[in-house]
């Protein structure tokens, strides 16, 4: 019909769309052959429009078969051309499948205002959220490691006097028990633990409403039979994010996809600013997870350090250890490390440095002196340089 009543514009768009259901049954040649047709035809009518959606669906094409190489150099031309003409969407597409393409971009840092724009624009989502991503546009995003910040549109929200902190509290709280299917009663005991039932209710409702009027997402926290979830598709939390880049790094580890795990652990290190909700935070209830959560970042710089210790990646492995240590500076471990790698590089002295930064900050913090390893360590460097 579109070749029938002469439409170029039409005859692109009807190309297209069959080039995608070829290619979502499996049809790939035939698929290539429509799309190809398509691009010639927006190159010889000048429908720069056209020619943006053939090589956007071309880039997806090339990831869906893992062709990365040619993924990357066509969608940079794609994104090129779309941000300087404003486009925003393709002709009829899946938008999973757009998702997953501008997920590409930000991973590669492609155009990254352009493409958190047509996020917004598009309302596209991924079929797993992208916790790896900081730069998905999430509509909030809530920091607890090191600080307590909230980011809605990307902009810092100001906490004020006239701010209540029980509705600040209660998120934390709900945070703090995993933000998924959270009992009312568990967040009332933390917050009303004197409260009778009813009383503790109310509280609860009145708390619950003031916190979503002052998030203004009404559907980053949903609330059914009296539970209460944080809605990942609008909420990215830096909890989260940690704990799954470890989830997914540890399954590396065991299919033995050691540099893949690697770049995962170091993601997951990069995210980890301090203790949950930061160090003033006393709360006996927050005190688990922060431990938890610690722990993980611990095993997580040692796994690293030990690894490039192993390779003979002496450097890489020292600035893991200092990064670690610009986070935890009691973790002993790390200082021995550090000893441990400057002496195998032949930094004698610096590697006497960190022992006695280590001594003093471990006799300043908790009044102990360093452990018998750690005490071997500094003698095997004394008696190299005698």
């Amino acid at each position: 019909m579109a070749l029938d009543v002469g439409s170029p514009a039409l005859t692109i768009r009807c190309h297209l769309v069959k080039a995608r259901a070829l290619a979502e049954i499996g049809s790939r040649a035939e698929a290539t052959k429509h799309l190809k047709q398509a691009a010639d035809l927006s190159r010889q009518m000048k429908i720069e429009f056209g020619e943006f959606c053939c090589l956007f669906t071309k880039a997806q094409f090339d990831f869906d078969r893992g062709e990365e190489k040619a993924g990357w150099i066509t969608l940079r031309k794609a994104l090129s051309l779309g941000k300087e003409r404003g486009f925003m969407g393709i002709y009829i597409d899946r938008p999973a499948k757009t998702a997953r393409v501008c997920l590409k971009a930000l991973e590669a840092g492609i155009e990254v205002d352009y493409i958190q724009e047509m996020i917004r624009e598009r309302n596209l989502m991924p079929e797993q959220p992208a916790w790896h991503l900081e730069n998905w546009p999430w509509p909030l995003k809530i920091f607890t490691l090191g600080r307590f910040a909230i980011l809605k549109d990307g902009k810092l929200i100001r906490f004020t006097r006239k701010v209540q902190q029980k509705p600040l509290a209660m998120l934390k709280a709900l945070i703090a028990l995993g933000g998924k299917g959270v009992e009312e009663e568990q967040i009332s005991d933390i917050l009303w633990p004197e409260a009778d039932g009813d009383m503790a209710h109310q509280s609860w409702a009145t708390t619950l409403h003031r916190l979503r009027h002052w998030l203004g997402e009404e559907k980053a926290i949903k609330r059914q039979e009296r539970r209460l979830t944080l809605d990942d598709t609008h909420c990215w939390v830096d909890v989260w994010a940690f704990e799954r880049i470890l989830e997914q790094a540890e399954a590396q580890w065991k299919e033995g996809q050691k540099d893949r795990a690697v770049k995962l652990t170091e993601k997951a290190i990069e995210l980890y600013k301090g203790p949950f909700l930061g160090q003033k935070s006393e709360e006996i209830w927050a005190m688990f997870p922060s431990e938890r959560l610690r722990s993980k970042f611990f095993r997580g710089v040692k796994r690293i350090g030990l690894f490039c210790q192993e390779r003979g990646e002496w450097d890489r492995a020292i600035d893991c250890y200092q990064k670690g240590l610009e986070v935890d500076n009691l973790a002993e471990e790390f200082y021995q490390g550090l000893m441990t790698c400057y002496q195998r590089l032949g930094r004698k002295s610096e590697a006497l440095l960190v022992y006695s930064r280590c001594k003093k900050v471990l006799s300043t913090a908790l009044g102990v002196s360093p452990s018998p390893k750690t005490e071997s360590i500094h003698r095997e460097i004394l008696s190299v340089i005698q």
